[in-house]
This record gives C-alpha cells, sequence and structure tokens, in this order.
C-alpha cells in the first residue's frame, strides 16, 4: 500500500510539473488602446463630404501620420496633394477618447475637428460633422 500511495503521489507532482510551465507561459499581453492603435502612418483610400467622393477628383493623394502621446496629446500631420497640383499639410495635435471612440485634432492656429475613430486591424475610419457637413475618411495603415 505504501507504493501505491508513493506512486500516485510521484504522478501527481510529475503532473504538476508538467503543467506549471503552460500555466506560466500564458501571460497575455495587455490589448492595445485605441489611443495606442491610431499611431502610425495612414493612406486615406476614400474621402467623402456628404456622400461625394473627392479621391480621385479633387484630392490626388492624401496622408496621415499619428505619432505615439507625449503627456497629454500627441502629434499629427496630415498631407493632401490636390488634382491641380496644389498641396498642404495640417499639423498639429491630437487626442483620443478611447471611451467615447473619437479623436479630435486641433492644428497650429488652433481649429478643432472631432471624429467618430473606428479602427479594425489595419483599416481605419473616420466620420464626423464639419460646417455641417458630414465628412468620411477611409485608411490603410501605410
Amino acid at each position: 500500500m505504501k507504493n501505491i500511495i508513493s506512486k500516485s503521489s510521484l504522478s501527481a507532482i510529475l503532473f504538476a510539473m508538467i503543467l506549471m510551465p503552460a500555466f506560466m507561459s500564458c501571460k497575455k499581453d495587455p490589448k492595445p488602446t485605441l489611443r495606442d492603435e491610431v499611431v502610425g502612418d495612414w493612406k486615406i483610400k476614400s474621402f467623402t463630404v456628404d456622400g461625394v467622393e473627392l479621391k480621385g477628383s479633387l484630392v490626388l493623394a492624401s496622408k496621415m501620420e499619428f505619432d505615439a502621446y507625449t503627456g497629454s496629446n500627441g502629434d499629427f500631420e496630415w498631407s493632401v496633394n490636390y488634382t491641380d497640383g496644389s498641396s498642404e499639410i495640417i499639423s498639429g495635435d491630437y487626442t483620443v477618447d478611447v471611451e467615447d471612440k473619437e479623436i479630435e485634432l486641433e492644428n497650429e492656429e488652433g481649429q478643432q475637428l472631432k471624429f467618430d475613430l473606428e479602427i479594425v486591424g489595419d483599416k481605419l475610419e473616420m466620420t464626423g460633422i464639419i460646417d455641417g457637413e458630414r465628412y468620411e475618411l477611409e485608411a490603410d495603415r501605410d
């Protein structure tokens, strides 16, 4: 009987030793927040105002870059190349409201634009009302 108890105790200990590394290695990385996911370069694929697609007719190319937060906000740069050969760069600070899924852009002149923000994988969508018109931007991670 003493042999049986020893063998079963030994089996239990060995079994626990085999499983322990599996439990210890299951440490999950924290899920990135919307604030983390927006960081990077985004190439705008679609740019509509009130349902009218501007990409291709008025806007030749457009790209947004969001730097990681430093303090209470991050820096952004939005470049737009127009079909007439002109271009502009808008830059400033941005903040992300993770709970409400919104991003607010404030350019260097203090003008603010607020968009609803959705990111799924490498796809970004921003929608918002600016001066009474509905803007929708769709972008891919560049």
